[in-house]
């Protein structure tokens, strides 16, 4: 039931760039894939998500694992239908662990399933609806139809996504290790309420007392794959923290985990040589315009560069990552606190300085009155 730093990240940056899969020998792996999915998750065939989704008109994103298309229930509960193609029988076991995962977490930071289809050839998962798409569509904007969010909004975001996270790892039993932690995999509510989603790569330890999973592939996103990871094969609660470190120094620079430049580098080696070089201010998004707290900056800045340690033991735990997180967004809002304290006490002396001045031209107004007015007899 569900309830320190340099020198050792440039040796090895490059594991993060790996492709994804690579083939070892047979290890024993922890899975739930062959788990049913429990009964009180609803049940859709395919023609029920073809009127769900209006013919499949509005699609809300394309990838490896299908398309999501929009939809919309009887009652008009707004949802989105991640359909794909039963094409392959690892496509099958991704999504049934990511159906299985889902029915067994309930978190405000995680997507909610509301049900699932295994109809013929057609599987399909249906969760809740999250308004304003992936973070990575915020920080990139192709289409220049998002704002650009602020620090405020950034450290919220992350403290959101943080929290799902710890909940995978602290409040699950046995623990969940999402795998594929990304900026994509991170959905903004309406409110720009982070949820976490794509569980279709995560794993779950068998027993409480496992300090690792071991897999035959090596799986996950190039620019968040875990170093360690990508040399032992061996996974851990630690690997979604450095994933979540990449995540972070995407919200602190607005750059992709791995850079568009010629020699296509990574987001934690470019913060590194900017750092050594004492170029601090560089590595913060132009798009915020200066608009931040210093001090708040600097400390995600060391929180993600912690969670981007080479090796697990160097790593914070999310309990830490969270701790971190929530102090900086309290350095922020009390720097706010201070500039709207300024800013009414500005508006106040205005107000003061125009009562004044009113009432000198009213008492200039009453003496001429007084002075031309008849005389009283």
């Amino acid at each position: 039931t569900c309830k320190a730093l340099r020198h050792s990240h440039t040796t090895l940056i490059t594991c993060c760039l790996a492709p994804l899969s690579l083939q070892v020998q047979p290890k024993k792996a922890t899975s739930i894939e062959d788990q049913p999915i429990p009964p009180e998750n609803r049940g859709f065939t395919y023609l029920e998500l073809k009127t769900i989704t209006n013919n499949f008109e509005r699609v809300l994103g394309k990838g490896g694992f299908g398309t999501v298309y929009y939809g919309r229930l009887q009652d008009g509960t707004e949802v989105a239908v991640k359909l794909r193609a039963r094409t392959s029988a690892q496509r099958i076991k991704e999504f049934q662990a990511e159906a299985l995962l889902l029915s067994r977490v309930h978190h405000r930071n995680l997507v909610s399933l509301i049900g699932y289809c295994k109809d013929n050839n057609c599987l399909g998962l249906v969760y809740e609806f999250v308004a304003q798409g992936s973070l990575k569509d915020h920080l990139t904007d192709k289409d220049g139809t998002s704002r650009v969010l602020n620090w405020r909004e950034r450290l919220r975001i992350a403290v959101d996504a943080a929290l799902g996270l710890e909940y995978l790892h602290e409040g699950c039993t046995p623990p969940i290790i999402h795998r594929d932690v990304k900026t994509s995999n991170i959905l903004l509510s309406e409110n720009l309420v982070a949820k976490i989603a794509d569980f279709g790569l995560s794993k779950a330890f068998l027993t409480d007392d496992h300090t690792h999973v071991s897999t035959e592939i090596i799986k996950g996103t190039p620019g968040y794959i875990d170093p360690e990871y990508h040399d032992t094969f061996q996974l851990n609660e630690k690997s979604d923290v450095y994933s979540f470190g990449v995540v972070l120094l995407e919200l602190i620079t607005g750059l992709p985990a791995v850079l568009r430049n010629p020699d296509r580098g990574h987001i934690v080696q470019w913060v590194w040589q900017r750092i050594a070089r004492g170029e601090i201010t560089d590595i913060v998004d132009a798009g915020l315009r200066g608009e931040y707290d210093t001090n708040s900056v600097w400390k995600v800045t060391d929180t993600a560069m912690k969670c981007t340690m080479p090796t697990a033991s160097q790593r914070p735990t999310m309990i830490q990552v969270v701790i971190q997180l929530k102090e900086s967004l309290q350095l922020m809002e009390s720097l706010q606190l201070v500039v709207s304290h300024e800013r009414a006490q500005n508006i106040y002396v205005e107000a003061l300085e125009l009562d004044q001045t009113d009432l000198v031209e009213i008492a200039r107004i009453d003496m001429k009155t007084t002075v031309s007015g008849p005389i009283v007899r």
